[in-house]
């Protein structure tokens, strides 16, 4: 029997101790701490190349450029129109009928090859000819051709609009085509206003439809023999337009000599009366 007592307290011993050994199992987790798991090395963020800017070979056209060539392609897309309105409101349509519809045919032939045929084959118009000036991208190379199509045509579009609001608008309460030709008619006005509003407010007088291609209008003069035939002859354009901004230099240069001097005089007069 004594044998057996001290199996009995021995397995009482064991059993006691396993919960202990188990606690300190568990306290000794508990104080050596986790393995941490090595961070993950953060990439650097590499920034996106900027657009490419103007170079500095080129010279952003001036307000006398741009004034020249809308004068020139205002007077070679409407002066024939503007002929034919005035033929056709005069005669009545009677005998100059046959007449004005040639107008009106030489109009719209003229407008679609100085407005379409020769922006996307040249990447200018007439006006941009005589004035010296083209559009490029900000390596010298040629816009896409939407762009030509876009920007030379966005006057004649606001004035579409104009006028599709101004003869349904009166209509919309019949519903239906009045308010679609309204929307499009002030949008197409809309976009001319904020495309106006971005060249008046920019550095490089980039609008809109510029700065969504990045384009510029910048003076440009074909060197000879660069070209030749017919579009030789568009080049030589630039003569015209070139004389005519020499003159208006010159006018600028004689008035500020003239007011100098007026200056000098007043001076010396006054230096005398003293």
């Amino acid at each position: 029997m004594g044998l057996l007592d001290k199996v009995e307290t021995n397995e009482e011993v064991v059993k006691k101790a396993k919960p202990v050994a188990k606690a300190a199992k568990a306290a000794a987790k508990k104080a050596t701490p986790a393995p941490q798991k090595a961070k993950k090395e953060k990439k650097p963020k590499v920034k996106k190349a900027r657009p490419e800017g103007l170079s500095s070979e080129f010279e952003i056209a001036s307000s006398l450029n741009r004034v020249i060539s809308w004068w020139v392609n205002f007077t070679v897309n409407f002066s024939i129109l503007i002929g034919a309105l005035v033929m056709s409101v005069t005669t009545g349509g009677g005998s100059g009928g046959f007449a004005t519809t040639l107008l009106f045919a030489g109009a719209g032939l003229i407008f679609i090859f100085n407005g379409i045929v020769l922006p996307i084959w040249t990447g200018r118009n007439l006006g941009q000819f005589t004035s010296s000036t083209r559009y490029i991208r900000g390596d010298g190379t040629k816009p896409l051709f939407l762009h030509g199509l876009i920007v030379n045509n966005i006057g004649v579009l606001s004035l579409i609009g104009f006028i599709m609001v101004f003869t349904q608008a009166g209509k919309i309460a019949d519903g239906g085509t009045p308010i679609a030709f309204t929307s499009i008619g002030a949008i197409l006005m809309i976009l001319w206003i904020v495309n106006w509003q971005f060249s008046r407010n920019s550095d490089l007088r980039q609008g809109l439809f510029d700065l969504m291609f990045g384009s510029y209008l910048v003076r440009y003069v074909s060197e000879g023999g660069e070209t030749s035939g017919f579009r030789a002859r568009l080049e030589s354009m630039s003569q015209f337009g070139e004389k005519y901004a020499q003159r208006v230099e010159d006018k600028k240069k004689a008035k500020l000599v003239s007011s100098e001097e007026n200056k000098e005089e007043e001076n010396s007069d006054s230096e005398s009366e003293d």
